[in-house]
């Protein structure tokens, strides 16, 4: 008899360990399940947090003013490359005209703006205050003033705009950026059928390098314009 109320006294033990095992099983699944849907809501908040920020970023740095408004508007204009990979210096203060000079066209139309962009290196590097870059227009113009360059990225290598209307340069060397520039307006040479004398070199001791000399321009709104060289 003792025997028999011990068995069913741990029977009944034994099924009352069960039921609380199972409940905490239950518990534990309810809890875990409970986490897992905790974490993924929380992981689409953060989504959607990240998602809001970096759009409002983007709308922000879309709505920002640029700090090279001239620069950056080049890539919607037409060019005419008018120097390219062209070395140059002036070792004895010569100048070989018959290298240095070319004849601008103005095909066809009305330019309603335009710019002049140069990209000059000396051994790779930047240009020192020992050399400089010599543009004329129709025989007005000279050395490059550097530093009235419009603004441009930073740059190892001497990179320079200018807008045609407006061209600060100095009558002669040695170039200083002490000295007050003289100013040539190049875009009244710019007309249709015109043909415009364009003369560069590089005075310097040493070769330099006129990497690139460009001309970006635009038309007068619905219509065509069109620059060669001849």
């Amino acid at each position: 008899m003792n025997n028999n109320k011990e068995r069913k006294a741990n029977v009944g033990i034994t099924i009352f360990l069960l039921i609380i095992a199972f409940v905490l099983l239950l518990f534990s699944v309810k809890q875990q399940m409970n986490t897992e849907k905790e974490k993924e809501e929380l992981s689409q908040e953060i989504s959607k947090r990240v998602i809001n920020e970096v759009s409002e970023i983007i709308e922000q740095e879309a709505t920002r003013p640029s700090e090279f408004p001239d620069y950056d508007s080049l890539e919607r204009l037409k060019s005419l490359v008018v120097v390219n990979n062209f070395e140059s210096w002036t070792p004895d203060a010569k100048v070989d005209i018959g290298k240095t000079k070319k004849v601008i066209v103005v095909e066809k139309g009305k330019l309603a703006k335009g710019y002049l962009y140069v990209r000059a290196s000396i051994n790779s590097k930047a240009l020192s205050k020992w050399e400089s870059i010599y543009v004329k227009m129709n025989n007005e113009g000279g050395h490059l003033f550097r530093i009235q360059s419009l603004s441009i990225p930073k740059s190892e290598k001497t990179e320079l705009l200018y807008s045609l209307d407006d061209i600060p340069y100095l009558f002669s060397v040695p170039y200083s950026e002490q000295k007050i520039p003289a100013r040539a307006d190049w875009f009244k040479f710019f007309r249709d059928k015109r043909r415009i004398e364009l003369i560069t070199f590089i005075s310097s001791l040493k070769p330099v390098l006129i990497e690139s000399m460009v001309l970006y321009y635009e038309c007068i709104d619905d219509t065509e314009c069109l620059l060669s060289i001849e």
